[in-house]
């Protein structure tokens, strides 16, 4: 089963935060994609951020990764998330 990608081999749990290339082989797509489609925000699974010294960083959320697998509009869901916080912060 594919979910089996998503289990760290170190702990026996999910990841809560994937890595990329675990993320690459569960969407079964080169990690030049995600690593691109991240850096470029074109990619609704995660955030890249580049350090100082122009090392990146990746945050894959499992389940935002789980949804986007499923075709659900993670994007769209998000911007509905903010606009619930900001209507509370009000």
């Amino acid at each position: 089963m594919k979910d089996k990608i998503l289990i760290d081999p170190n702990t026996g749990q999910e990841y809560i935060d994937v890595p990329p290339t675990v993320a690459a082989k569960f969407l079964d797509v080169a990690l030049n994609f995600i690593y691109e489609g991240l850096k470029k925000r074109v990619l609704p699974i995660g955030t890249a951020v580049q350090s100082e010294k122009g090392r990146w960083t990746y945050n894959i959320p499992c389940q935002r990764l789980k949804a986007y697998a499923k075709g659900t509009d993670v994007l769209q869901i998000s911007e509905f998330l903010n606009l619930l916080k900001e209507g509370v912060k009000k």
